[in-house]
């Protein structure tokens, strides 16, 4: 029987202790099921806090200390623009967002994000520096992750939410997507941002339009360079978050994983249809003879002391 290194791929928990309590519940039973599952490596692709404050980071924190989860060897992150700008909330935020945006320390937010998480990052020469871009090599994969989230600007980023990879960060990404001593190993990348088109489904005129617009501020900018970058490089698989849309698709010769932490609502194709009992992610698997397989999963939570299990569909490259 052939084994395989399997990756759970999480997105987009936005835990914030004041905004989405219920999301530490998700958060708590999802990873319990992977857990139990005894998924060799997770990694999470941003957004991780709703609203970027030290609550909701001290909160993650220590929901993955008591999964035994700070390690390097068991979980990779990477940034998003709720964690570094926050998010809206409430109605009114909708009038002062903006400048809040304009406000925040850019800097000082992705300081705390790699504080908090610092187990998980291998180190940096430099005190100071950037843990962004990284690489670390956990099995037979070389991961590599990025900080994708674009500065504040009054056009191009107003609200905080819109990418871009600097080119000093796009530089160092290529010379460790080209180092020989990952050159045999599979070349995995975490981002935040997405490569495929925004295309939310409603059914309603006034959601359709809404979407339409927020599609203005969902962009990352350069990203066909960025993706002949990853191209030529030999990237074999890209996993991020930032649109809420579950799905698994490619693009020049490289597979993409978007996952988000989202309840299952349609039941069409599962079992046993529940939005309270079951949750989204996807599974990247690696096998000993190198054939990426990515899969969408659906964790079924259920009462404490019973059995979970997850239904799949996969795609392979």
């Amino acid at each position: 029987m052939t084994s395989s290194f399997r990756i759970a791929h999480i997105s987009d928990t936005h835990v914030s202790p004041e905004y989405n309590r219920h999301n530490v519940v998700k958060l708590k039973n999802l990873l319990a099921y992977v857990v139990d599952n005894k998924y060799d490596h997770i990694a999470i692709t941003g957004d991780i806090t709703g609203n970027g404050e030290y609550g909701g980071y001290r909160s993650v924190r220590r929901i993955l200390k008591y999964f035994n989860l700070l390690d390097y060897e068991k979980l990779s992150v990477t940034i998003g623009n709720h964690d570094i700008f926050g998010g809206v909330h409430r109605a009114e935020d909708l009038f002062t967002f903006g400048g809040r945006c304009r406000l925040r320390d850019y800097e000082a937010q992705v300081k705390m994000f790699e504080r908090f998480f610092k187990e998980t990052f291998p180190g940096k020469a430099y005190k100071g520096e950037s843990v962004f871009p990284f690489v670390k090599i956990v099995g037979p994969v070389a991961f590599i992750g990025l900080n994708s989230i674009s500065r504040f600007h009054a056009i191009w980023n107003p609200v905080g939410s819109n990418g871009r990879i600097e080119d000093n960060q796009l530089e160092e990404v290529e010379r460790i997507l080209l180092h020989p001593s990952i050159a045999a190993l599979k070349k995995i990348v975490l981002i935040h941002h997405h490569f495929n088109k925004y295309q939310p489904h409603s059914d309603s005129l006034g959601t359709t339009l809404y979407h339409k617009f927020e599609a203005q501020t969902l962009k990352l900018y350069g990203k066909s360079r960025v993706e002949e970058l990853f191209s030529k490089s030999g990237v074999d698989a890209v996993l991020h978050g930032h649109t809420h849309i579950e799905g698994i698709y490619s693009r020049s010769g490289m597979m993409f994983s978007s996952a988000a932490l989202n309840p299952v609502r349609d039941g069409a194709d599962i079992e046993e249809p529940s939005t309270d009992s079951q949750l989204s992610f996807n599974e990247v698997s690696v096998s000993d003879e190198g054939l990426i397989v990515v899969s969408k999963r659906r964790a079924a939570v259920l009462p404490k002391g019973t059995s979970s299990r997850a239904l799949d569909w996969k795609h392979h490259i």
